[in-house]
C-alpha cells in the first residue's frame, strides 16, 4: 500500500509502506467494489501504468508514486484535500492482480486514552474513519496475465450515482460502457425472470407480480439492490414466513448477480419501467371507481354468484373524501 496527500500546492512524493491495519482497509476495499460500467480507452495512461506494476515492469513505489502525481495534478480546487490510497491485491490467482485506488476525504476524530493513561481526549484532525461517506472516489481494476481488463468499477460521491466528475474519468480515462436504460432493462428482465422462478411463492399470477415490483421501482428516484429485493418481496405480498422471505431474497441476488449490476446505484427511468394504466369501473348503482391497473393486492374483485361483483379496497389512508357536485357542465 502506499498513500499520497492530494489537493495541495505541491505533490511530494511518499514511499511504499508495510500494510497497516489490513482488517479495516479490506473492509473500505470491499464498500467500494461495484460491478463494472466503466470501461478503458485503449490509450489510458493509467491503465498501462497498472500493468506496468503488475508485470514488475516498474516496481510499486515508483509507479504509484507517478500514478498519484498524475491524479495530484487532475485534483480540482473545488475537490476536498484528502489522501489517495493505492492497494495492490492478490489472491488465489498468481496470475491475477486487483489494484485499488481510494480517494479518502480527510475527517475529524476525537479518540480516548485508556485509563491508565488518564482517559483524556485527543483530537485527531487526519483521521481515517469507517464510514463509506469517507470515500470520496474510487476505483477497482483486476489485471490478469500483465493485462489489465478494460472494464473498471469505479464510484464517486460527489456526482449522481452512477456517474464520476469529469477529472476522475480522464485521470482513469475511462467511458461509460452501459447508460441508464440499459441498466433499467436489466432491472426488468431480472424481475421477469426472478418473479417467475419463484411463482409458487406469488399470491397471483406472475404478470400481476410483475407489474407491482415494476410500478414499486417506477416509484423510486434511484435504484439499488435492496430497492430491487423490496419490489420482489411486495410483489409477492410481503409474506410473513421467513423461508419465504429467505427464498425470495435469494433468488433476487442470484440474478442480480447474473446481470451484473451488483452494488450499483443508478437513477430510474420512467419510460422503461413506466405508470401503469389507470383502469376505470362504473357500476349499474353509479359508483365510479379509478385505480392503478396493477394496484395487486389493494384492490381485489371476487365474481358473485348472481353475475354482480364484490370489490374490495384495502387501503392505508383515506387521503380525500368529500362531496361533489353533480352538474354535468
Amino acid at each position: 500500500m502506499i498513500l499520497h496527500v492530494v489537493g495541495g500546492d505541491e505533490f511530494t512524493p511518499e514511499s511504499i509502506r508495510q500494510v497497516e491495519h489490513e482488517e479495516f482497509f479490506i473492509a473500505r476495499i470491499l464498500d467500494t467494489d461495484a460491478d463494472a460500467i466503466y470501461s478503458f480507452r485503449e490509450t489510458s495512461a493509467t491503465k498501462a501504468q497498472l500493468e506496468n506494476i503488475a508485470t514488475g515492469t516498474e516496481d510499486f513505489e515508483r509507479g504509484t508514486q507517478s500514478l498519484s502525481a498524475t491524479f495530484s495534478r487532475w485534483h480540482v480546487n473545488s475537490s476536498r484535500d484528502g489522501a489517495l490510497f493505492i492497494f495492490e491485491l492478490s489472491g488465489g490467482d498468481e496470475q491475477t492482480k486487483l489494484y485499488s485506488l481510494i480517494k479518502y476525504d480527510y475527517s475529524e476524530a476525537i479518540e480516548q486514552a485508556p485509563a491508565e493513561d488518564g482517559g483524556l481526549l485527543r483530537r485527531i484532525v487526519h483521521a481515517f474513519v469507517a464510514d463509506k461517506k469517507a470515500i470520496q472516489k474510487s476505483a477497482l481494476v483486476r489485471v490478469v496475465n500483465g493485462v489489465a481488463e478494460t472494464l473498471v468499477s469505479a464510484r464517486d460521491r460527489m456526482k449522481k450515482a452512477p456517474e464520476i466528475v469529469d477529472y476522475f474519468a480522464n485521470f482513469l480515462d475511462v467511458v461509460r460502457s452501459m447508460s441508464d436504460q440499459e441498466l433499467n432493462t436489466k432491472v426488468v428482465s431480472l424481475l421477469r425472470e426472478t418473479l417467475t422462478s419463484c411463482k409458487a411463492d406469488l399470491p397471483d399470477t406472475v404478470p400481476r407480480a410483475f407489474s407491482i415490483a415494476k410500478n414499486s421501482l417506477a416509484q423510486r428516484r434511484e435504484i439499488n439492490e435492496d430497492a430491487i429485493i423490496d419490489a420482489v418481496l411486495l410483489a409477492a405480498g410481503n409474506p410473513g414466513d421467513e423461508r419465504v422471505i429467505s427464498r425470495l431474497q435469494s433468488a433476487t441476488r442470484r440474478k442480480i448477480r447474473s446481470a451484473r449490476i451488483e452494488n450499483l446505484v443508478f437513477p430510474s427511468d420512467q419510460a422503461i419501467l413506466g405508470r401503469p394504466p389507470m383502469r376505470r369501473i362504473r357500476t349499474t348503482e353509479g359508483v365510479t371507481v379509478l385505480y392503478p391497473d396493477d394496484a395487486g393486492m389493494s384492490v381485489t374483485r371476487e365474481p358473485k354468484a348472481n353475475g354482480g361483483e364484490l370489490i374490495t379496497i384495502d387501503t392505508q389512508a383515506i387521503t380525500e373524501d368529500k362531496l361533489v357536485s353533480d352538474n354535468p357542465r
